[in-house]
């Protein structure tokens, strides 16, 4: 995973990186980013996969230069862009047409009360079921992943039942880690996450 940048438009309450508006100090320049790109291609065969994500890596003006970069050392490329204007049906069939071989979206709620709750922008819910409309036409592998909190756990039936509706690589479910801006939700307890993965391995 290579957070290319901390520059988000969305103000998720769990955000490990804290990402905020602009982008940070210190973030690699392009030419850095080229030579990370040249490491990356002597670890030997098979070469790591890499997942470009933030913040946003739509923010980076260089996104499309590191892909077809990692691309043509034959280091195979993700993407999980946040769900904010920029990512629009056009922009996910460019960055198939690039060699992104899928994306990753992340749905916290069955509703939006739930889901744009967590990632402090309204609409973002019925964005986020758009953006993972238009992947599944272009034939872009998804995958999706959930917040796991003391509040959301609760709502995860009605997410499974939801995503089930849809054909995805995995549902990925990512339990809370009180850092960054995390520091303000709660982890579920060990007795309440031993319950859960009762319920997954039912499924």
């Amino acid at each position: 995973y290579w957070e290319l940048t901390n520059a988000c438009g969305l103000a998720c309450r769990h955000c490990r990186a804290t990402a905020m508006p602009d982008a940070a100090p210190g973030e690699l320049t392009t030419e850095q980013g080229l030579r990370l790109l040249d490491d990356i291609a002597t670890f030997g065969d098979p070469l790591p996969h890499i997942v470009f994500t933030g913040g946003d890596p739509l923010r980076r003006h260089d996104l499309k230069l590191l892909m077809a970069e990692a691309t043509a050392r034959g280091i195979g490329v993700s993407l999980a862009p946040a769900v904010t204007p920029l990512l629009t049906r056009e922009k996910l069939a460019e960055v198939k047409a690039d060699g992104v071989q899928a994306i990753s979206l992340s749905l916290d709620g069955s509703t939006p009360e739930y889901h744009d709750g967590v990632r402090g922008v309204p609409g973002t819910f019925e964005a986020t079921l758009e953006a993972l409309r238009w992947a599944e036409e272009l034939q872009l592998p998804v995958q999706i992943n959930t917040l796991v909190t003391s509040v959301t756990a609760a709502d995860l039936p009605a997410v499974y039942e939801l995503l089930s509706q849809h054909t995805l690589l995995r549902w990925s479910l990512f339990f809370l880690i009180s850092i960054g801006r995390g520091t303000q939700l709660s982890e579920l307890s060990p007795g309440e996450a031993e319950q859960l993965m009762g319920w997954l391995n039912s499924l």
